[in-house]
């Protein structure tokens, strides 16, 4: 039995977890205290930040990322876990993403593969959970790894981006609305974006906005030129008849983007440890997509679209070849296999 955490911040973490399940069948159980997945075995865990724990110190001095004290949820978190891992004796556990949860497997004997992130992640808590990961897999090409420790390089893989919809046959046709078609792509992780926002992007001519997600105090009758469908389970229609797609710089907009092959317009958001303006850096210094940052007016948003769809969706093609979950799922099999972990 392999094990694959998921934390439960946005759905991106679950989206990937989920796209390699679908290659492991029975053989892989998800752990986490997000929604479960129909048809594919799940451990529910206990939430660590609810209740909040207030001001007190959760990093240890900065050793660790969240460690509250004295929390019922946490405390009952690790002990499910490690009844879990008692029971059941995994022969490898992927963790998306915790460094406690790592430190927590390995100290129970339990081999781990670290799905990395993008950003700046050498801080001490990092270092400490990448260290002793028995493998990393980075979820982009090895041609766009940006700096890294040797010795992290030395035992990670690089599957190339994995997308929910990888592998999905495209949705032939253009929008049906007359003019250049916008997907506004909102994850569930926050973002900035307001209703003046929205209103600067309607303000450009020829165009029609299509926004996927919740944008707080949007009134959709204001905007004629924007359809507000809210938030969409299957997003891949739209997708793949948008003209640009309009996004974070998170890994799995990015990757969703590129599975569809539409160009993008990357507006990276606020995010720990830089994640997404490290995300938005390798994007344009690849030249897969134009980034954007702040969020663009009336006056610039028409040369940001022209180049982009000038640019066009082939660029994708070694970023995402369709084939980054069933690599990742190969790696973690293999992984468990050659630990040998014994059982007893």
């Amino acid at each position: 039995m392999i094990g694959y955490y998921v934390h439960h911040q946005g759905v991106g973490h679950l989206h990937r977890a989920t796209a390699v399940a679908d290659y492991m069948g029975a053989r892989i159980t998800l752990l986490g205290s997000g929604p479960a997945v129909p048809g594919v075995p799940w451990l529910r865990l206990s939430r660590d930040d609810v209740p909040a724990p207030g001001a007190q110190d959760v990093t240890a001095a900065g050793a660790l990322h969240w460690a509250p004290v004295g929390h019922a949820g946490a405390r009952d978190r690790a002990a499910e876990i490690a009844a879990w891992v008692t029971r059941v004796r995994p022969g490898l556990v992927a963790v998306d993403v915790s460094v406690e949860v790592l430190l927590l497997l390995r100290l129970l004997s339990v081999p781990t593969v670290a799905v990395a992130m993008r950003g700046d992640r050498t801080d001490r808590a990092h270092r400490l959970g990448y260290d002793t990961a028995s493998r990393i897999v980075a979820p982009w090409p090895a041609a766009t790894q940006h700096q890294w420790p040797a010795d992290w390089l030395a035992k990670t893989v690089h599957v190339g981006a994995v997308s929910r919809f990888d592998g999905r046959a495209a949705v032939e046709g253009a929008c049906p609305r007359p003019g250049r078609c916008v997907l506004l792509l909102l994850g569930s992780g926050g973002h900035g974006m307001t209703p003046a926002d929205v209103a600067e992007a309607a303000a450009v001519g020829g165009t029609h906005w299509h926004v996927l997600g919740t944008v707080p105090g949007l009134d959709p009758d204001a905007h004629p030129g924007v359809d507000v469908p809210g938030w969409v389970t299957d997003p891949w229609e739209l997708l793949c008849r948008s003209d640009v797609v309009v996004a974070a710089a998170g890994t799995n907009a990015v990757a969703d983007t590129a599975a569809a092959r539409r160009p993008l317009v990357a507006v990276p958001q606020p995010r720990p440890f830089a994640e997404q303006d490290r995300h938005a850096g390798v994007l344009a210094a690849h030249d897969l997509a134009e980034v954007a940052a702040p969020w663009p007016d009336r006056r610039t948003w028409p040369a940001l679209l022209e180049r982009a769809q000038a640019r066009g969706g082939a660029v994708w093609a070694d970023y995402l070849d369709g084939r980054g979950a069933a690599r990742m799922a190969a790696v973690l099999c293999e992984t468990a296999a050659a630990t040998g972990t014994p059982r007893g």
